[in-house]
Parts: structure tokens; C-alpha cells; sequence
């Protein structure tokens, strides 16, 4: 809804823009004697520019308002998602014995981004933990594309091995790259070696992780529920534990995995 009234909002500006524009030129006309109004219309442009002005400076205040409110929004759900995704790295590092400093966790939302009709939704991370560097693959997430797009799409909680999936498609060209997508894109069931991606954003992410875990964050509509995102934890190359795979797949990770992304959907409901 509040992507939908952006656009209004902007339609809404353009349409005023283009009104006080033509007001203000043809009373500038009139004024340079280029064409005459009757004393009537020369009032009625001057109220509808006036009135332009005025609107265009209580729309800017309220969304100077708006804006605050959704900064402190923002950083309320970024505290209670970070503070979740530690307490969630403590409990895998406690169950697995893996260190958390190989550990990364992510929360992404869903959203529309773009105007119409070309929106397009996608993944935007809005808290992360990890302790240490790594070099971002800068590809923006999208449904059914990666493992957290995959996880969103599907709702429900996937542990891929990557690396595995990097080695076996390993020499891969282009042209085979696109071949073997067209044929998995009828049936994506999580299981598809390309997860969705394009050639280009496997480049970009390959080599980057080794095993990766994602759950869905859930929410209610008027329908039922709905996915609003995923929790992700990942955990860097080079992988120091040969097990990490069956590790994260166990059932007290994805127990702690399902609490941690229920914890954050209570943030986001809390928050809106």
C-alpha cells in the first residue's frame, strides 16, 4: 500500500507542477499584455496558483513528518532484528560448535521498488551481523532468486550447500548457463542448480559462500498469511568445518532459525 501511494503521490506532484506552471505563465502574459483576462479570471489564476503553493508546502511538511516517522521506524526494527540475529549466531555457535566469527545472518523484506509498470520486487537486507569482512556480490535479491529468493518464494526453510553447486557447475559457459536455466525455470522447487539466477549474478556470488540457510519471515493478511521476507545465515569461504552442511541442517538450527525469524516478525508487527 505505501508503495502504491508513492506513485499517487508523485502523479499527484507532477499534475500540481504542470497547473501552477501554466497558471504563472499566463498571468505573466497577461502582465506583459500579450493576452487579456477579464478581472474574474485573472483572480481565479492567482487563487489557483496561491492555492498550488500552499498545498505543495503542507504536502512537504507532511512528508517531513512522514519521513521521520519512518527513520525511527526503521531504526526500532533494525535494533530488534540485529539483537534477534545475535542471540541466533550465540545458539548455532552453541549447538554446532561452529565459530560465530564464520557465521553471517541477514534479515531481508520484500518490497516493490520502481514505477509503474515497471515495479519490480525485490529483497532489501535491512539488518546484518557478521564479524568479519567479506566482499559483497552487490547483486539485489530477488523471489526465486538465490537461495533467500528461492526461500521466499517457496516459503519455507532451505540449507543449500553453494559451494557444492559452485564446484559441480565449474567451467559452465554462458550459453550452457542459459540452457540449463530455460529448462529448471518450469519447475524452480528450491532445487534448481542455477537458483534462479542469471550467468552473471552466479559469477558475481560464486566463491563467496559455502553453505547458506534462509527462513521465511511470516505475516498475517486479510487472506491468511504471508511472506514478508526470510532470515538468512551464511557462512564464508574458505569453510574451516567440512561438516557445516549437515550442521546447520540439523533439527536444533532450524528450531533456533524459526524462533529468531518469528521473534522479528513480532518486531515488524510492533512497528506498523
Amino acid at each position: 500500500m505505501g508503495s502504491q501511494w508513492s506513485q499517487v503521490r508523485l502523479f499527484t506532484k507532477l499534475v500540481s507542477a504542470v497547473l501552477a506552471f501554466t497558471a504563472g505563465v499566463a498571468l505573466a502574459g497577461h502582465e506583459a499584455g500579450l493576452w487579456r483576462f477579464s478581472p474574474r479570471g485573472e483572480f481565479y489564476l492567482a487563487a489557483v496558483g496561491i492555492t498550488l503553493v500552499f498545498l505543495a508546502s503542507v504536502a512537504s511538511a507532511v512528508q517531513q513528518w512522514r519521513s521521520a516517522n519512518a527513520e525511527v521506524t526503521l531504526r526500532n526494527v533494525q535494533q530488534g532484528a540485529t539483537h534477534a540475529l545475535n542471540a541466533l549466531l550465540f545458539r548455532i555457535q552453541d549447538e554446532t560448535g561452529i565459530d560465530m566469527r564464520d557465521l553471517g545472518a541477514t534479515v531481508h523484506l520484500r518490497t516493490r521498488t520502481g514505477l509503474w509498470p515497471r515495479r519490480r520486487e525485490r529483497l532489501v537486507p535491512v539488518a546484518r551481523v557478521r564479524f568479519r569482512a567479506t566482499s559483497a556480490s552487490g547483486i539485489v535479491w530477488r523471489p526465486g532468486v538465490g537461495v533467500i529468493g528461492c526461500c521466499v518464494e517457496l516459503g519455507k526453510l532451505l540449507v543449500m550447500d553453494v559451494a557444492a553447486l559452485d564446484r559441480r557447475l565449474e567451467g559452465t559457459s554462458a550459453a550452457e548457463w542459459e540452457e540449463l536455466r530455460s529448462k529448471e525455470r518450469p519447475d524452480p522447487g528450491g532445487q534448481a542448480l542455477t537458483l534462479g539466477m542469471s550467468y552473471r549474478e552466479w559469477q558475481r556470488a560464486k566463491g563467496k559462500f559455502s553453505v547458506v540457510l534462509a527462513t521465511p519471515l511470516l505475516g498475517r493478511s486479510s487472506t491468511g498469511s504471508k511472506v514478508l521476507g526470510c532470515v538468512s545465515v551464511d557462512i564464508m569461504t574458505p569453510d574451516p568445518n567440512p561438516d557445516s552442511y549437515s550442521l546447520l541442517s540439523g533439527e536444533a538450527v532450524r528450531f533456533a532459525a524459526g524462533a529468531a525469524a518469528n521473534e522479528i516478525s513480532n518486531v515488524l508487527v510492533a512497528s506498523s
